[in-house]
């Protein structure tokens, strides 16, 4: 217990020392009446006998027959006093185990909602050592109860990463320390099968019936939700069919870029592909082989576009790369690439009839004083990308050509 920090316990320790007391000084004062009356009976008792009767012999038969009745009349009245008190402590007791009863239904109960709740539920120490661990956290973690209990060795399987490990462990002191309490607070933990799993934690400070401190902890399992979650945001941003991103997604990434590299001088440049008989692809082998060869296509422009570029698709069998840092000529060469490996992936072979090779053609352009935002800049590669296709197809051309 820290210096300068009640104790709870220490309130119900007062309260028993004044009981203890009060019940010794009842105790005292009925003790020194019943001597007072003891000694009042004996001497007035005495003086009468004295005044009323004058042969000793009769005197001393009446104070025979007066402690025969002194005691007759002390035995009553003790009876009645301790059948009172054994009666009292006899329903005291009756209570008690009642109550005992009671409480060990209720802690019977509680520690089945406890241990059949479908959260999990943990219960620390003062020194972190786990002291309840329920059924659901022994199906979450894959860890057993028996090779948990009693110590603190679980968090490093839980959480192998020292620093990781760390970083919790520091914050687990302050909640037994300071009263610190944590609320949708996340861990990922690793668990008996490997499988990495994410908790959201609930978990606050308490004090026992003799004062001890201890942690509760509350976990639920939201991995399920995470991962529903990212695949909506996913979802929210690229398009369903290529992965790409979508065109809403890549005109507020690019349009970021763009302002970018104009602030700080550096070229921005972009690309426009399209499939070129795309639909004549659709209408000879269906919409099922058409999607197979976006898809192709759309990989191979993600793989040669890579990191520093934004890859999307902007509409129907239309796709687009923005890349920042690049001139005209690097735009050129990479949409060279990207024709080159459509050309060579044979992504019709599978259709013996086709008959041809898939091919695609591409504009390219760069930021410059005709293309003074992303739209004009993105007019200018379609217009490229047409006029490729003008050309004979299967070709990359800028502007200017």
């Amino acid at each position: 217990m820290e210096q300068g920090k009640s104790n709870p316990g220490e309130p119900a320790g007062r309260a028993g020392s004044a009981v203890l007391k009060l019940a010794a000084d009842k105790a005292l004062l009925i003790a020194l009446v019943y001597l007072l009356l003891g000694l009042l009976w004996i001497l007035g008792s005495d003086s009468a006998l004295n005044a009323l009767f004058t042969d000793p012999a009769l005197v001393a038969r009446m104070q025979t027959w007066k402690g025969w009745f002194y005691v007759v009349l002390t035995a009553v009245l003790l009876y009645a006093v301790l059948y009172r008190l054994l009666r009292s402590e006899a329903s005291q007791l009756l209570r008690q185990s009642r109550q005992r009863e009671d409480l060990s239904l209720l802690n019977q109960f509680r520690e089945s909602i406890i241990d059949n709740a479908n959260i999990w539920i943990n219960v620390l120490d003062a020194q972190a050592r786990v002291t309840v661990w329920n059924k659901a956290a022994e199906q979450i973690s894959g860890y057993r109860r028996d090779e948990v209990i009693g110590g603190d060795g679980i968090w490093t399987l839980l959480y192998p990463d020292e620093d990781y490990r760390g970083d919790i462990a520091r914050r687990v002191r302050a909640i037994l320390d300071d009263g610190f309490e944590v609320e949708g607070f996340e861990t990922r933990m690793r668990c008996r099968d490997g499988e990495c799993k994410i908790i959201s934690w609930n978990q606050r400070r308490f004090f026992s019936d003799t004062g001890e401190i201890g942690s509760i902890a509350i976990g639920q399992d939201v991995t399920e939700r995470k991962r529903l979650q990212l695949e909506l945001e996913r979802m929210a941003v690229h398009d369903p069919l290529t992965g790409l991103y979508n065109r809403r997604e890549f005109e507020a990434l690019a349009g970021a870029r763009f302002a970018a590299c104009a602030t700080e001088g550096r070229p921005f440049s972009m690309l426009w592909i399209d499939i070129d008989g795309f639909k004549g692809v659709n209408d000879r082998f269906g919409h099922q082989v058409g999607d197979e060869v976006l898809r192709g296509v759309a990989e191979l422009l993600r793989d040669a576009v890579g990191e520093s570029g934004i890859a999307a698709r902007y509409g129907g069998d239309e796709l687009v790369a923005a890349l920042p840092a690049s001139g005209a000529a690097d735009a050129r060469a990479l949409g060279e690439v990207v024709r080159g490996r459509v050309q060579e992936a044979g992504l019709l072979e599978a259709c013996a009839e086709a008959g041809g090779t898939l091919t695609v053609s591409v504009g390219a352009a760069e930021r410059d004083g005709c293309h003074a935002d992303l739209a004009a800049l993105a007019s200018a590669a379609d217009k490229a990308m047409y006029r490729a296709k003008a050309t004979g197809r299967n070709r990359v051309c800028g502007p200017e050509d």
